[in-house]
């Protein structure tokens, strides 16, 4: 949080409702600068990696995984967690690694954004990956992960008729797509 919005509210109470490794649920008493005092319940995360592995020219891995909070299976860009003392660009390599077993060559921060800011105050950071050279590392042991190469075309229309719906994939394709492509032209 920034030191600047605290004029807008003051956190009155704050009470670790449940915690489990770098997550914590918390339970706090806000009063906003209009003097209303409101009941929040966030989620404090401590931030994520998400990157596009670049395989070749028009050429894209997505990784398919069961998520457990919409029980279901969804193909999506490679993401996860950055562990304590792990800079973003060694956690988005780690899970370029462990997920699709490439290590990029080349890693760019295309930009940063809050996936879910109702609720929770983890931020994300997509990066491309690109010269992606095989070389693998152990993964998490309760992920079950398929992975494929997508051109271009093919992930849109995966897009368009619902086949990916994970939110952080859908962005990071669009913003490839259409504003990376016309910030390298100029």
């Amino acid at each position: 949080m920034r030191k600047s919005d605290s004029k807008h509210y003051k956190v009155k109470t704050r009470k670790v409702i449940f915690s489990k490794g770098p997550v914590h649920l918390v339970d706090c008493d806000v009063r906003m600068k209009n003097g209303k005092i409101l009941s929040r319940q966030v989620l404090e995360h401590p931030g994520s990696v998400v990157i596009i592995p670049k395989a070749a020219r028009d050429q894209y891995f997505l990784v398919r995984q069961f998520r457990f909070a919409v029980r279901d299976w969804l193909w999506e860009f490679p993401a996860g967690g950055i562990d304590e003392g792990e800079s973003l660009e060694d956690g988005a390599m780690r899970e370029l690694m462990e997920e699709i077993g490439f290590r990029p060559r080349q890693l760019t921060k295309l930009f940063d954004f809050f996936p879910t800011p109702g609720i929770s105050g983890e931020r994300m950071h997509l990066y491309l990956a690109e010269d992606l050279v095989p070389q693998y590392a152990q993964g998490d042991e309760d992920e079950e992960i398929e992975v494929r190469k997508f051109s271009s075309r093919e992930i849109e229309a995966m897009i368009r008729r619902r086949k990916i719906i994970d939110a952080k994939t859908i962005a990071g394709f669009l913003y490839l797509q259409y504003l990376h492509k016309k910030s390298k032209k100029n």
